[in-house]
């Protein structure tokens, strides 16, 4: 029988990678520290794209290693490297056929530190949409330089200008979502990809999502591998968001 203390949570967890051969088993490990006592299930799903480093080889061997009604690791293999949104909906649609109450975004490369996931699960049984945010109380981003804070801090502020300021940080990819808000959302008709697809996945949730709630947290940055922010993400990012907006006022 399950442990009726813990709550009835069944978490799958879609975390895309590309040359992340350092990082996964780690992240996996301190996944799987913080979820296996606190909750009914977890399920992390790696999303490969065909990583030339080996991480795809270093997920399967998690998968068959990490495998029981508790926790699990799956694998998804692509062929290409499609983009972080692409790899997303790939993850979503897949999670969605299964079994889960919540699905949540998590980055591989241990900027996102799953000591937060017990406040994110807890959170979870009073909303359906939490955000992880830099951009609240306790929350910040202290390994960054100073005119990266500015393009991220200018890029939220331009964001809830046009989209409204329900929450404070459209950029951050550490989410949780109950699997009904995600149905409702329909993730394969987001168009936009990198930072953007998080901005309109957001802004989806928003307008579907009955109750918010903003987790601080504190994002550091990678110690292996490089950041793989594509260089026109800034110019394309402030395009989608008045189209976005534009998109709400003709519904």
């Amino acid at each position: 029988m399950p442990d009726l203390a813990k709550p009835p949570i069944r978490l799958a967890i879609a975390m895309p990678t590309y040359n992340e051969a350092k990082n996964i088993a780690k992240m996996v490990r301190k996944i799987k520290d913080v979820t296996q006592s606190s909750i009914l299930s977890c399920t992390v799903l790696i999303i490969d794209d065909n990583s030339p480093d080996g991480t795809g080889g270093i997920a399967d061997k998690l998968a068959t290693d990490e495998s029981n009604s508790v926790f699990k690791v799956q694998v998804l293999h692509r062929q290409t490297k499609q983009g972080l949104g692409k790899a997303y909906i790939a993850g979503f649609r897949k999670l969605l056929e299964g079994n889960f109450t919540h699905i949540m975004q998590l980055d591989a490369d241990l900027s996102h530190d799953p000591k937060y996931i017990p406040q994110f699960i807890q959170a979870g049984s009073k909303a359906d949409f939490i955000v992880g945010s830099r951009y609240i109380h306790a929350g910040g981003t202290p390994d960054w330089s100073l005119r990266r804070k500015l393009l991220s801090l200018f890029g939220n502020i331009y964001a809830k200008a046009f989209l409204g300021n329900k929450i404070h940080d459209y950029t951050g990819g550490f989410n949780l979502f109950s699997t009904k808000l995600l149905k409702k959302i329909n993730p394969d008709s987001i168009e936009a990809d990198g930072y953007g697809f998080m901005i309109e996945l957001k802004y989806l949730a928003l307008n579907h999502c009955e109750n918010i709630i903003e987790i601080p947290i504190v994002f550091v940055e990678r110690q292996h591998g490089v950041s793989k922010i594509p260089k026109n993400t800034i110019l394309k990012n402030l395009l989608l968001v008045p189209k976005l907006a534009l998109s709400r006022v003709k519904h």
